[in-house]
């Protein structure tokens, strides 16, 4: 089994584990839509990008599905960085691999155009954090899309789980818990 295999293996063996109350309240989340501006707590404006070259925008006329990922990754790793103490490219503390990732579109959204990206955390376990996403059209009070990823922090060098989150990720996270 290859080096890349073994975490794989790892992280799915550390996720199996999770308490039966923790994938309930995971399947209940699943059920809602969090559609709303009040479903989220923290907020980042983020521009449209289009122009000349195929960027957000698809030959469709509305944004990329894929580019939703990079909006969620945008204000999950903004949030990390300046609330949880995340330092890229620090060599000695952990840092946050996606183990999961979804999204459902309700709507389209397109260039040019400001987006709100909303955040909040959905389940803070040992070594995880579940993060939800909304993405807003200008003013629209409903999510276009909502969706997010599953963190699970590992150690830089060997990339196992730690045994438990840094205390500034959990203080930091907690912030914008439900």
């Amino acid at each position: 089994m290859s080096g890349s295999q073994k975490r794989i293996s790892l992280i799915a063996s550390h996720l199996a584990t999770s308490s039966v109350q923790s994938r309930t309240l995971t399947t209940q989340a699943v059920k809602e839509t969090f559609r709303k501006r009040q479903d989220y707590k923290y907020f980042l404006p983020i521009q449209t990008r289009g122009g000349d070259r195929w960027s957000d925008n698809d030959c469709y006329g509305h944004i990329n599905n894929s580019i939703y990922y990079h909006y969620f990754d945008t204000i999950i790793n903004e949030y990390l960085i300046r609330k949880c103490g995340l330092e890229p490219g620090s060599q000695t503390k952990p840092i946050g691999l996606v183990v999961a990732s979804h999204a459902n579109f309700y709507a389209s959204a397109s260039y040019p155009n400001l987006i709100m990206a909303g955040l909040a955390v959905s389940k803070l376990g040992k070594s995880s954090v579940t993060y939800r996403v909304g993405i807003f059209e200008s003013e629209n009070p409903l999510a276009c899309v909502v969706g997010g990823f599953t963190h699970v922090f590992v150690n830089n060098g060997d990339r196992r789980p730690v045994t438990q989150l840094p205390e500034e990720i959990i203080t930091g996270v907690k912030d914008i818990a439900e």
